[in-house]
């Protein structure tokens, strides 16, 4: 089995699953008052935010992974080949590094690149490019403009 060693990740928790975001893929922890709702979007995508002069699209991952919704305002805000997404998360678990003798398998889940374990946890490290073509596919299969919501 190939495996990948993984010195620096940021430790994501949505509900009862560990996510694993790249540090130069994540750039803000957003706490979230409220954001605008689009009619007729399709389940993944909450609304849009305005964070710095910039439309973000804010999306619930909880859907996408079948768990429980994030139970509170947290987002991370991450970006992805030059596009912007923000997806609600229960908390930060923190910057994991030197994580000597934790090793990173290649993951069988399209949206992770791979599985990290460490100590008595599973993290799985998304896939930010995948996870883009992902909700770009959700948004245009439901007959809604991608570019409107996907830009930058």
């Amino acid at each position: 089995m190939n495996t990948t060693h993984i010195d620096r990740i940021w430790v994501l928790r949505l509900g009862s699953i560990y996510l694993g975001v790249e540090p130069k893929a994540l750039k803000e922890v957003l706490e979230i008052a409220q954001s605008t709702p689009v009619p007729l979007a399709p389940p993944p995508l909450l609304g849009l935010l305005s964070h710095q002069g910039q439309i973000v699209p804010l999306f619930d991952l909880s859907r996408v992974l079948q768990v429980p919704p994030a139970d509170s305002t947290t987002a991370a805000l991450l970006e992805v080949e030059g596009q912007s997404i923000a997806f609600m998360i229960d908390e930060v678990v923190g910057l994991r590094t030197h994580l000597s003798g934790s090793w990173a398998t290649p993951s069988q889940e399209p949206l992770f690149s791979a599985v990290l374990q460490d100590s008595s946890q599973s993290i799985r490290v998304l896939n930010e490019s995948r996870l883009l073509e992902y909700l770009a596919t959700r948004m245009s299969a439901s007959n809604l403009s991608t570019t409107a919501y996907l830009q930058t």
